[in-house]
This record gives C-alpha cells, sequence and structure tokens, in this order.
C-alpha cells in the first residue's frame, strides 16, 4: 500500500508545535515529553488509513467515529473502555496475531488489559506504566499501545510513505503586480472593460438566459447608482489610494480564478455524484419510512394486547400509593410514641433514684451504733465519778471522826 504524504500535513504539525518525529511520535520542542493529544491524532490518522471505519465500525452499530480527543481525555469509562478493548482486538486479528479474544462487555477489565499488553510485549511493545492504567480506557498508556498496534498492522501490510510529488498544476503563474501603479488607473481600465461580464470564459449558460442576466445587471446597476460629485470622488481617491495598495506581492491575483475554477468543479462533481446517489437515497427513505409504518403498527398492537396488564399495573399502582402513604402515617406515629416513651423512661429513671436515695438513708445503721457508743461512753464516766464521790465522802467521814 502506497501513500503520498501531503505537504500539509507537515504545515499542520508545525502549527501546532510538533517539530520532531522520533520513533513514529510526535513530541514537544520544550522538553521531549510525549504529548498524548499529538500521539492519539497519529492513532486516528493512521486508523483513517486502515479504513477502521468501513471494516471496524460498519459492522458495530453500537460505536461511533472517533475524534482526536476521544481517549486522551477521560470522560466516561464505561464507554472508552469497551471502544479500546474492541479496537485493539480488532487491531491485533487485522495484525494476524492469534490471541484468546473476548466478548464485549462480558469479560473482566483486569483480565482484558492483561492480555492487551501481554500481547503487545510479545510484538515487541516495551511499556513504562501498570496494566492497571488500560483499565481506564483513557490516558496516555492507552494512546501508546493502540499506536504501537497501529504501527505493527501498517508494517503487516506493507505500508510504505512517498514524498509528495508536484505537477506544473500545482504551481498557477501568478500575473505581474505594478506596485508603483494607482488604484485609480485600475478602476479606469475596470470601467472600460465593465460591459463584458467577467464570468463569460467560465459560464455555460443560453443566450437567453445571457440576456437576462444582462438585464438583471442594468436594472442594479440602475439601483446602486452613486450621486456623489467625480471631482470630490478623485480626491478621495488621490488620498486614501496610496493606503489601498498591496503589501503582498505573494498574493496571487487571479486567485479568485482559481477559485471559480474549483466552484464550477465541484458543482459538477456533486451533480454528477448526486444523479447515482439519488435513487440509492430514496430507496433508502422509502425502507426508512415502511420500518417507520411498521414500527407504529406494531407498537399500536403491542398497545392494545397490553392494555388490560397497564390497567391493572395503574391499579396495583394506586394501591401501593395508599399503602405507602399508610406506612408513611405509621412511621411517623411510630417516631412521636418512640419520643415520648425516652422522656417517660427519663422521668421513672429519675423517680428511681430519688427512691434508692432515701431508701439508702433509712437502712443507714450508722446513726444508731454512734448512740450506742455515746452512752456506753457515759455509763462508764458516770461509774466513774461514783467512785470518785465515794472515796471524797470517806475521807471527809474520816476527819471528821478524828
Amino acid at each position: 500500500m502506497n501513500v503520498d504524504v501531503d505537504a500539509h500535513i507537515v504545515q499542520q504539525v508545525s502549527k501546532f508545535g510538533f517539530s520532531k518525529m522520533e520513533g513514529k511520535r510526535r513530541v514537544l520542542d520544550t522538553g521531549g515529553t510525549e504529548n498524548v493529544y499529538a500521539v492519539m491524532e497519529d492513532v486516528l490518522e493512521k486508523l483513517k488509513i486502515l479504513d477502521y471505519e468501513t471494516k471496524f465500525l460498519a459492522p458495530r452499530r453500537d460505536f461511533k467515529p472517533l475524534h482526536k480527543c476521544f481517549f486522551s481525555v477521560p470522560t466516561t469509562p464505561s464507554e472508552q473502555f469497551p471502544y479500546f478493548a474492541a479496537l485493539a482486538g480488532w487491531l491485533l486479528t487485522v495484525s494476524g496475531i492469534d490471541f484468546v479474544k473476548w466478548s464485549d462487555f462480558d469479560e473482566d477489565p483486569n483480565s482484558i488489559s492483561q492480555t492487551v499488553l501481554t500481547e503487545c510485549q510479545r510484538l515487541g511493545f516495551n511499556p513504562k506504566f501498570p496494566v492497571s492504567k488500560l483499565r481506564h480506557g483513557s490516558g496516555a498508556a492507552v494512546c501508546a499501545v493502540l499506536n504501537f498496534l497501529c504501527d505493527c498492522t501498517l508494517k503487516k501490510m506493507e505500508f510504505t510513505v512517498k514524498a509528495p510529488v508536484y505537477t506544473m498544476a500545482d504551481f498557477i503563474e501568478e500575473a505581474q503586480v505594478d506596485e508603483e501603479a494607482e488604484i485609480g488607473d485600475d478602476i479606469a481600465e475596470e470601467q472600460e472593460v465593465d460591459n463584458v461580464s467577467p464570468y463569460a470564459a467560465y459560464s455555460s449558460t443560453t443566450d437567453h438566459d445571457r440576456t437576462e442576466q444582462e438585464s438583471e445587471e442594468k436594472t442594479i446597476q440602475g439601483v446602486v447608482e452613486s450621486s456623489v460629485d467625480p471631482a470630490k470622488w478623485a480626491l478621495e481617491l488621490e488620498r486614501v489610494g496610496p493606503m489601498l495598495k498591496l503589501k503582498n506581492s505573494a498574493l496571487s491575483s487571479n486567485e479568485w480564478r482559481t477559485h471559480l475554477d474549483q466552484s464550477v468543479k465541484h458543482e459538477s462533481l456533486v451533480s454528477d455524484r448526486f444523479k447515482a446517489v439519488r435513487p440509492i437515497l430514496i430507496n433508502v427513505g422509502t425502507k426508512l419510512q415502511q420500518t417507520v409504518e411498521r414500527i407504529a403498527a406494531k407498537e399500536s398492537n403491542i398497545n392494545k394486547d397490553f392494555e388490560h396488564l397497564g390497567t391493572d399495573f395503574r391499579e396495583k399502582q394506586k394501591t401501593l400509593d395508599a399503602i405507602q402513604e399508610r406506612y408513611n402515617y405509621l412511621s411517623q406515629s411510630r417516631s412521636e410514641l418512640t419520643t415520648e416513651l425516652a422522656k417517660k423512661a427519663e422521668t421513672v429513671d429519675r423517680v428511681k433514684a430519688k427512691i434508692k436515695e432515701r431508701n439508702d438513708k433509712i437502712t443507714d445503721t450508722s446513726p444508731l451504733n454512734g448512740i450506742s457508743s455515746s452512752l456506753a461512753q457515759l455509763r462508764k464516766e458516770i461509774t466513774s465519778m461514783e467512785l470518785r464521790i465515794g472515796v471524797v465522802s470517806q475521807t471527809l467521814l474520816q476527819r471528821r471522826a478524828k
């Protein structure tokens, strides 16, 4: 497979700031770090070369065409990882690699990621990231794996890039532009050839159409006719004329002719293609209309067949709503009663604490024990006092007897 590379691609690469090409991967000028957006763009271009839209997307209605940031920016892993798994499996199959295939959306993402990375390592890929980086379905690791698989597929298909070949038709001869000439001279020359239509060489209309066109141009010219004084116009032209000169001599003076040629060519090409495509479009439209009618008829039949089920469902839904309302009411009552019970329980606990305190005070014998000990002490003191009184009385009697 031989593909001519347009030089415009190189201009686009330089416009985005990518000037180095290392191992078919673009890197930034500042730092040499791999840019995930540039790698994703490379992957997309290589997939277009592999005609993935026809060979991969056509049999699969659940996948949409890729854009330049699909795998480089994490958005929805549930969409990105299945797309990555299916695309990697297709590239491995096209490359002729015999591996254990998996079913879409059925296999474990860790197992799929491990299988893809293992097959890439068998092909010579040297990963600098863990296998868990592939499980998210986006990021630099996913883009690097897809880029490597695309390179292997292109190598398997013997894809080569040839240098661009330029023909003489690509170099449009530019007319000589006199920078010293005044714009007023050009206006005078254009007024001289005003009666000749500039599109005469490119028009394929009949004489009748040309007559109608000239009459329409005259009508338009009559409507937009200016009432400015020619002397003032010439004076204003001398003032602004030097400022209206073309500063860039590289601009082609007959660029509009090229655009007109391209427009006529594209119009004829579209007309020719539309003649062949129109019956197909009409056939597709007819089939779509028939399909819509069948779907509408089937829908009406389904509605009739399941009308009684719908009635039962609505009745049960009403019953469920009533039960749910009753449940909500009972739940609210239960919460209120629970709150009241908690308050009563707190009151009972406080009463029990008071009763316990009083019982402890009633059954306490420590005051009685104190009184008993005090009485015993008083008896001992009374006995001692009586003994002393007896001794003193005896002493007094003896003294009186003497």
